[in-house]
């Protein structure tokens, strides 16, 4: 009655609605009780963060009779209860309140078959993800499940066929990473792609990533059932091949969700040893920054510093110093960065190290040294710069 009965706090709400759901004037000059009937599409009794938000605002001293426990509980359900439990069940308490969906598209759509196992948030999220602002309405008002694989059929409001064909036509990319396999509007087929009977939401991270799909990345991460640290068969994580690709984006993103920046390889590469054989700096940063140790070495003993040594990478090589990686370390062989800086010509590097305190004599385990090295592959530069230093011995 406080809103109703005051024609500014109506349309303060009306304002709020239009920001809130994106939309244009659509509720221009609506009553209150107009306005409700609007937005009753757009909630429901697991996901009703409209409501919640709204009260907050324009109910401020309004306090709930149980403290809050049926929005707990709704959230339980969102958590808990999974798609395969929806084929119908939840379908009968909004049967008779549904609106006749005979004039609206109709989003018909097959998923792979891990959906089953996810949890009702996840539908969620992906119909937030699929459609455009504004249009996501409630799922348990307006969705139909099949059992088999997920089949889903979906009522859209306010929408033409003409411009959800359109729109989803532009995520095809990301509707094929996450697990929709065939789409169609009406009768026309927007996707349609043979079920995938290995689809698994771990592989259709790493796919993702290797595709540079950051929103397909970002969605995987928020269905909270995928092993972010889940390897390929050659012990490669999503964080290794985001690395090795310079996604920068899709870095952030798996390091905020908590992925390992430590592991290695079938081969002992970790994530920073691959950006540091990239030249990706600023992926470097945010590794050091999670705490990636920097003194791992691959199978042939290699650390990140002598991989960036090796292939001149200099900023990577002077970054991995100021942060304390051993820059002096020998494998067993004898190689050490300095070597192969030398060996490959890098004369930067070369005088980073010299500068460093490094010692230009230390030899391999077959006598060679640095100056060797230099002579052996014709780098004069170099040859000079290790002999105006008079260190030899």
């Amino acid at each position: 009655m406080k809103i109703k009965n005051d024609p500014e706090q109506l349309a303060n709400l009306i304002i709020w609605l239009e920001a809130y759901m994106h939309w244009n004037d659509k509720l221009t000059n609506a009553s209150l009780d107009e306005t409700f009937n609007i937005i009753h599409p757009f909630y429901d009794f697991i996901d009703c963060s409209l409501i919640v938000d709204m009260s907050e605002v324009f109910l401020q001293d309004f306090k709930f009779d149980d403290n809050q426990l049926s929005i707990e509980k709704a959230d339980k359900l969102r958590f808990s209860a999974q798609v395969k439990h929806l084929d119908g069940a939840l379908q009968a308490i909004y049967e008779e309140h549904i609106p006749n969906t005979s004039n609206m598209p109709i989003i018909l759509m097959k998923l792979h078959n891990p959906w089953h196992g996810s949890n009702i948030n996840g539908l969620i999220i992906l119909i937030h993800n699929l459609l455009p602002v504004g249009h996501q309405q409630s799922i348990m008002k307006y969705i139909t499940i099949s059992s088999g694989c997920i089949l889903i059929k979906y009522s859209v409001l306010d929408s033409t066929a003409d411009s959800l064909i359109e729109y989803t036509g532009g995520k095809l990319q990301f509707m094929h990473l996450i697990g929709i396999f065939s789409l169609y509007i009406n009768d026309h087929p927007v996707l349609h792609e043979d079920e995938n009977m290995n689809f698994t939401f771990e592989l259709a991270l790493l796919e993702a990533v290797t595709a540079g799909n950051n929103e397909a990345v970002e969605f995987l991460l928020q269905l909270e059932t995928v092993n972010i640290d889940h390897t390929n068969e050659e012990g490669k994580t999503a964080l290794m091949l985001a690395c090795k690709r310079g996604h920068e984006d899709i870095v952030h993103s798996l390091l905020s969700a908590g992925a390992n920046v430590n592991i290695q390889d079938n081969k002992g590469w970790t994530a920073l040893i691959i950006a540091s054989e990239h030249n990706h700096i600023s992926i470097i940063h945010m590794l050091l920054q999670a705490n990636a140790n920097p003194h791992l070495t691959i199978s042939d003993g290699s650390n990140a510093v002598m991989i960036a040594s090796y292939c001149g990478n200099y900023e990577v090589v002077e970054l991995l110093i100021s942060k304390g990686a051993d820059y002096k370390y020998q494998q067993k062989d004898g190689w050490n960065a300095f070597m192969l800086a030398c060996h490959n010509g890098h004369t930067q590097i070369v005088e980073l190290l010299l500068k460093e305190q490094v010692d230009p004599n230390v030899q391999k385990k077959n006598g060679s040294n640095a100056l060797i090295l230099a002579c052996e592959n014709g780098h004069t530069q170099i040859v000079k710069l290790l002999l105006k230093e008079k260190k030899w011995t």
